[in-house]
């Protein structure tokens, strides 16, 4: 089904690629791009991709449902001439504003025109003007509607009822972070409310996502599908259980018998073919209260004579440019063994040449790009920095050596922060530079890494550690900062899904290891796979030597429940993925044989 959205979108002139999101939104994104970037391709000049539109959904298939809309939309924006035709043979392209028609795609048409009808109704609820509305409590920010939700950020997401437009409810949601400048909003038209919750998160997520690319100057910004507008006031408060439960039996009968009510009626053009995803241009028009309900017959789809209205020529974009990452990837086949193979390797049960890359003939912003293996999780309501000051004392070599043991005694006290503090920098943080070309010097660690890349990510999960309340932090080695994730589960509840349980539950904190396989399968292809693990083992290395240089006790654990932890940290589990576990605790007072 998801082939039909996406050959719907391609058969109209552009390409949608799959967005990489920051671990802390939890939805789908697919951005709209010209049909030339449409191949994920390895490009070392990092060259710009023009975003033409962002879709933001809970999957896959919803985002694209989106791109088709709005790729319509762009083209009727361009044409200038994409006519509606009614009944009567009378033609508008555009409203009297000068905005154009609002696009529906659905499985049928009914619900692509009731689509195109709540779009249209959004937009002119939006610019109505919205002060005050009405408050949606008892909905868990952690359990957003389909799984699309913020998580571990310092801000919420409040949804209001704001009225009916034309007897449709519309529904607000406005996005509150402390370190944006001002709230994000976005408003939409829904018979079911509840749907109309959800679609408002999504709404709003996809304008949080724009605010986070970077954008092109020579370009204006595409008109928002979702309508727009600065804040609301909550003049009350309804509990989300209240809201209508499902939508009405015939949704596009309902809504036409609202719209005569209140002396409107849908012109609807048909764009897309029947036999696959429906696709329409609506248009409401002014009729008197009292006149009966006439459905306007489908248009044809434009003939040879009126093809060149729809021809998408040079559109109006978004004005944003594409994160550099989207010119490090590949064609998934380029992967396929190696996906095939991880998912085999988890806990239930090729090799391919290489390409040669030159980094010295890449442009600086792609050497550059090279240099920030890491995430950054910047909205975190919690973050502790790891400069420990002072010198650590540290067993020699030799005694480290001897005194590693996995299953040694841990005592039941804590580690102290300056010990976390150590133990992280020491094992990956910055331990000089290399040059790349004559131009660019590239942060080096304290843990090899295949081409430099470092595919590997840490994330502990505290438990007992002086002065850092518990919880999942990401340690960024670029800020050397802890940045919270997730506060919601104990590192006992963890424990339940290690084949340890006993063990882990011992420990003060833990270790988790994610690849990033994104970050060097694009130029180790299938090879690349057997890169990452091999990463991810210098690092756990590191970190067991590391630990019990400073005293402490480390325990390597690869007995873990694969998606229950990728779930956790927020990894999709194929292009990033937990790899390895490491179990962190003091060593108990006089076991110094173990």
């Amino acid at each position: 089904m998801d082939e039909d959205m996406l050959r719907c979108v391609t058969e109209q002139g552009f390409a949608a690629r799959t967005l990489p999101l920051p671990l802390y939104v939890r939805a789908h994104a697919e951005v709209l791009v010209p049909a030339a970037d449409a191949g994920e391709r390895l490009d070392l000049r990092a060259a710009d991709i023009p975003l033409l539109d962002v879709a933001v959904a809970a999957d896959r298939r919803g985002a694209l449902r989106q791109l088709v809309e709005r790729a319509a939309v762009l083209r009727i924006i361009r044409s200038g001439r994409g006519s509606l035709r009614d009944s009567d043979g009378d033609s508008r392209a555009h409203a009297r504003d000068g905005s154009p028609p609002a696009v529906g795609a659905g499985d049928s048409h009914d619900e692509a025109v009731a689509r195109a009808i709540y779009q249209e109704l959004a937009r002119r609820r939006a610019e109505s003007g919205i002060e005050k509305g009405t408050l949606i409590t008892g909905r868990d920010q952690a359990d957003e509607p389909e799984g699309v939700a913020l998580r571990g950020v310092d801000g919420r997401i409040d949804c209001y009822l704001l009225g009916e437009t034309a007897g449709v409810p519309a529904v607000g949601a406005v996005l509150r972070l402390d370190r944006l400048e001002r709230p994000l909003c976005a408003v939409v038209c829904d018979l079911w409310e509840r749907r109309g919750v959800e679609r408002a998160v999504q709404a709003v997520l996809r304008e949080f996502v724009v605010t986070t690319l970077p954008r092109r100057e020579d370009t204006d910004r595409a008109p928002f599908p979702y309508g727009d507008f600065h804040d609301v006031v909550a003049v009350g408060e309804t509990d989300f259980e209240t809201l209508t439960p499902r939508p009405p039996q015939d949704e596009t009968g309902e809504l036409r018998d609202r719209l005569r009510l209140h002396g409107h009626r849908a012109s609807v053009r048909v764009l897309g073919p029947a036999d696959r995803t429906a696709l329409v241009a609506c248009r409401l028009e002014p009729t008197a209260k009292a006149e009966p309900s006439t459905e306007s017959e489908p248009a044809k789809r434009p003939t040879a004579d009126t093809e060149d209205d729809w021809r998408p020529r040079d559109v109006v974009a978004l004005g944003l440019r594409a994160p550099r990452q989207l010119s490090l990837t590949y064609e998934r086949d380029d992967v396929r063994i190696g996906r095939v193979y991880h998912e085999n390797s988890k806990m239930r049960t090729a090799y391919g040449t290489l390409p040669v890359v030159d980094i010295a003939e890449m442009s600086p912003p792609a050497r550059r790009l090279l240099g920030q293996a890491y995430r950054d999780f910047g909205h975190a309501r919690r973050q502790y920095p790891m400069r420990p000051a002072g010198e650590p004392r540290l067993l020699t070599l030799d005694q480290v050596v001897r005194r590693r043991r996995s299953w040694a005694a841990m005592g039941d006290g804590e580690l102290t922060r300056a010990e976390l503090a150590h133990l992280l920098t020491l094992s990956y943080g910055t331990t000089g530079a290399a040059v790349a070309g004559q131009d660019l010097r590239l942060p080096l660690r304290a843990t090899p890494s295949a081409g430099g890349l470092y595919s590997s990510d840490l994330f502990v999960l505290v438990d007992r550690v002086t002065g850092v309340e518990p919880g999942l932090y990401y340690f960024h080695p670029g800020k050397r900062l802890l940045q919270l994730v997730d506060d919601e589960r104990t590192l006992a509840e963890v424990a339940q899904y290690t084949g340890y349980r006993e063990r882990a539950g011992e420990a003060a904190a833990m270790v988790v290891y994610v690849g990033a396989f994104r970050r060097n399968q694009w130029k180790y292809r299938e090879r690349g796979y057997r890169t990452v693990l091999l990463d991810c083992g210098h690092l756990a290395q590191s970190v067991v030597t590391t630990a019990t240089s400073l005293g402490l006790v480390a325990h390597p654990m690869i007995a873990f429940v694969d998606d229950y932890f990728n779930a956790y940290v927020g990894v999709d589990g194929v292009d990033d993925a937990v790899l390895y576990l490491t179990l962190l605790g003091p060593r108990r007072t006089g076991d110094e044989a173990a």
